[in-house]
This record gives structure tokens, sequence and C-alpha cells, in this order.
């Protein structure tokens, strides 16, 4: 099944990374400006002074004098075994600085400056390097890959929600290992048409979910209990952090309470957890969503529901086909760029 958005062939695929940078600059400045400028992509682990402070003075200027003159890779990692900088021991390597080399001509990689997202092309010049400048050492930033333009995309409501959550935890560069990311890339980068291939329904509705934010779950979850069961949110509830459940919702007519709990992506629940929570009143009841169908253990006990994926997906569809005001504008933005299409 071929799905068009907006008619463009893409020939060649690459990889989607994210690059998660930190404030490490003397002056303050963002290492992510730094990239932008530059044209880069970074990850640190630089040899500045901070790093060699601690040696005597000879070995002070004996290092700086040969970071100055590190033409490879290899005679990188001398200098930090020599010296057992970031505790390098021989034969080990620093996870980030490996995954640069990973990087191709083609890729694209997401990274984050002052709240905007930005998305770079790998340029076919890509070339590692370690840049013992001034400029690169004081922004923890010499561990680098040229040929990177960056263009702004916008704020958490322009980029999928697989995006925004890689930004979240993880290491300093990786990978994002979902579907349809690079196609989607190529086609916010570009301003271009696209074209997807999607193998089957399940597949459409996987990337539906990709797009979605954890918040974007949480409001479908909400809403559908609201259209098919009466259930309105208690506003204070929403602000009360718990491991156990997103928020407390309410049937006006009967007075029953519902406690949903949304997972987004490959995280597991097991109803199992929940049985203290309603233990002897009938009076509640647990909804259970993952967007991955991620329940494990016990799934028939008494008011712990669970609802699944599609579930949730055709009634968006449904709702979203019938031009219903029910589902939030974001939502709808995403569903219907993925459903621009034509078989």
């Amino acid at each position: 099944m071929k799905f068009v958005l907006f008619n463009l062939e893409v020939d060649i695929m690459g990889t989607v990374w994210r690059l998660q940078t930190r404030t490490d600059s003397k002056d303050g400045k963002k290492i992510s400006t730094y990239c932008r400028e530059k044209s880069i992509a970074a990850v640190g682990w630089s040899i500045n002074d901070d790093q060699i402070k601690a040696y005597n003075a000879e070995a002070f200027d004996k290092i700086q004098s040969i970071r100055a003159s590190i033409k490879s890779k290899d005679i990188y990692y001398k200098v930090l075994e020599e010296y057992n900088l970031f505790n390098i021991k021989a034969g080990k390597k620093i996870v980030a600085v490996e995954t640069l080399e990973r990087v191709k001509p083609g890729d694209y990689i997401w990274m984050r400056d002052n709240g905007i997202y930005y998305l770079g092309y790998v340029g076919n010049n890509l070339r590692y390097v370690y840049n013992p400048s001034i400029d690169a050492l004081e922004h923890d930033a010499a561990n680098q890959i040229e040929d990177v333009e960056w263009k702004p995309i916008g704020d958490e409501s322009q980029v999928p929600g697989v995006i925004a959550t890689a930004f979240i935890r993880g290491r300093t560069l990786q990978c994002v290992r979902k579907a349809y990311m690079y196609e989607y890339a190529s086609f916010i980068y570009n301003r271009k048409p696209l074209v997807i291939n999607v193998e089957s329904n399940d597949s459409l509705k996987q990337l539906f979910y990709n797009c979605l934010s954890p918040s974007d779950c949480e409001d479908l979850v909400c809403l559908y209990l609201y259209d098919k069961a009466n259930y309105i949110a208690i506003p204070s509830t929403n602000k009360i952090a718990t491991e156990l459940y997103e928020c407390v919702l309410v049937n006006p007519l009967n007075g029953k309470l519902a406690y949903p709990q949304v997972k987004k992506g490959d995280k597991k629940l097991n109803p199992n957890d929940y049985i203290e929570l309603i233990k002897d009143n009938p009076n509640k009841e647990v909804y259970l969503f993952s967007s991955e169908d991620k329940v494990v253990g016990e799934t028939h006990i008494d008011n712990i529901h669970i609802i699944s994926s599609d579930e949730i997906y055709s009634w968006a569809k449904e709702k979203i086909d019938g031009n219903s005001f029910l589902i939030p504008e974001g939502i709808v933005k995403w569903y219907k760029l993925i459903h621009s299409s034509e078989k």
C-alpha cells in the first residue's frame, strides 16, 4: 500500500539522529548555537584547560601543545590514554565520539536550541575533525563533523512526538529508530513533496502515534472516555504527579471515578499494579492505554479496562473524518498530514 504525501519520490534513505547539547561554554553561550553558526555537529569530550588544570605546569604545557596538533581520532585517543583523561584506558572508546563517526552524508540530525527545534542535513563534504581552536575548546565542542546545514523547524508542536520525547533521556547522540522519521525529516527540511510507502493499516496507525506527543495521547484517551462514557476531567487532578494515573475523571451522571493511565511507545503497563487503587470500591475504574499495546500480566480484572491502540485510532479517525471539533487541532494536523495520500 502506497500513501503519498504531496507526491514526491524519495530515492535515497538515510538515518535520523538526535543530538543533545549542553551549555558548558565559559561565556554561557549554548553549544547548540555554536553548532548552528559553524555548520557542524559536535559532541564534546574536549581536551580543554578545565580537564588538564590538575596537572603540573610542565605536563599542562605539553598537553596543550599536543592537542593543537591532533589530526586524527587515533591520536586523540592516545592523548586521553596517556594522561588518563575522561578515565579512558587502553582500548576503550567514548561512545558519543564513535557514534559521531557513524553519521553519513544524507543523514538528518535534530537539535534543540532555546526551545526551538532545528534540523540539520549532513552534506557530501562530511568530515570528522578534532578542532583544538580556543572557540571549540571553550564550548566543549572539539569533536565535530563538518558540513551540517541547520534549519529552524519550530517549537514542539512542529515536530513528531517521537522526536520531542527523544530529547528527554538517552545518549548525547543517538539514532531515532522509528519508521518514516527520515521521510518526515526530508519533507519538513526541503519543503518538498514526499512519498511514503506504508505496508499496512497497522503501519499507518503506528506512524500516527509516532507523530503524537505523550500529551496528545493523554488528550485522546480522556476525550475518548468523555465521548464513550461521559467522563470529564477534574481540573485540579491534572496538576498532581502520580505514578499510577494521569488525572481523575468523574461521570456527572452517576458519580463514578475513572483513573486513566497512558503510555506512549514501548513502556509496559501491568493491570495488577492498579488493584489497590480500586480495591473494594465499585465506584472506581481504571483505564489503561499503551500506543504499542504493551500491556502485560492479568488483563481480566473487574473495573480495570484495557483500551487498545486500534480502538483509539479508529475512534480518532471517525471523529476527524466526520469533521468533529472534539479532537484537538494539533492532533488533527498530524492525522491530515499522514492521510493526505493516494493509493
